[in-house]
């Protein structure tokens, strides 16, 4: 499993590891400093300063993690809602190729069942490699599903019964862009570095504000580090492990096995 091109070339959970790591080593640098500064008796004042700076610093750190983990959210459900519509658009074309002439309507099914199994691979792709050949392997039957297509209406083009079929296949092709550039859509890259530099300081402040605290603290960074982890999941849907369920598009797969009664049409 890869990251795309804006994120670092290793495993997710690999990259949770020495986040969290990475945090640890930044509270014991603020455990260092805390030791290094002079053993004056602190006043209230101060220590009601310091306990200020650290739980502002650490709410802002989870506003953070919230807003971008409400970003990949709301692009998972987007991702999944797509899945959906192709699905019922490419089953409406399939009811619809009803209204073609016989060898018509056999070869253009023909060249569903085969876009809908590049459609699947498509979804379940593991890497930004695979994802591309398939997207490749779209594009070259979708031109190959419009030529059959035309053929097939060219005895009535300029009928209610041509438009029928040439809409819903229209849409089947334009939601596959769709579900391209929304798979290619992630938080920007800045946003999350800034994530990620903002977590580190907070670490170290809590460091050196809880230098006795180790157990404590620990379990707080881990709980950062692995929500940070889930936000770049959710970001990943080809590299990640929470994908798209591609639950609709395989019952579609599966209804594909018998032609649509000539009254089918939807």
């Amino acid at each position: 499993m890869a990251f795309s091109s804006t994120y670092p070339y290793m495993p997710l959970w690999l990259f949770t590891a020495l986040f969290f790591v990475l945090m640890l080593l930044a509270r014991e640098v603020g455990v260092w400093f805390r030791h290094r500064r002079p053993p004056a008796e602190e006043t209230d004042k101060q220590k009601d300063e310091d306990a200020f700076a650290m739980t502002s610093v650490m709410g802002l750190l989870a506003l953070l993690i919230g807003f971008t983990f409400s970003v990949s959210l709301s692009r998972y459900d987007e991702r999944r809602e797509l899945v959906v519509k192709e699905a019922n658009a490419l089953g409406t074309t399939w009811l619809r190729t009803s209204l073609l002439e016989a060898p018509a309507a056999e070869r253009m099914r023909d060249v569903l069942r085969r876009y809908v199994d590049a459609r699947i691979a498509f979804g379940a792709a593991r890497d930004n490699a695979e994802e591309r050949a398939q997207f490749a392997r779209t594009e070259a039957l979708q031109n190959e599903l419009w030529t059959v297509m035309n053929a097939g209406i060219a005895g009535f083009r300029d009928t209610p019964r041509a438009s029928l079929v040439v809409s819903t296949t229209n849409e089947s092709i334009d939601l596959a862009a769709e579900r391209l550039a929304t798979r290619e859509a992630h938080i920007p890259s800045r946003i999350l570095r800034m994530l990620l530099l903002f977590a580190v300081l907070a670490a170290g402040l809590v460091g050196y504000e809880r230098a006795r605290q180790r157990k404590e603290t620990t379990l707080v960074l881990l709980l950062f580090a692995l929500a940070v982890g889930l936000v770049i999941d959710l970001d990943q849907p080809s590299t990640g492990m929470t994908n798209v369920p591609q639950t609709p598009m395989l019952d579609l797969k599966e209804s594909l096995g018998t032609p649509p009664a000539a009254s089918s049409p939807r």
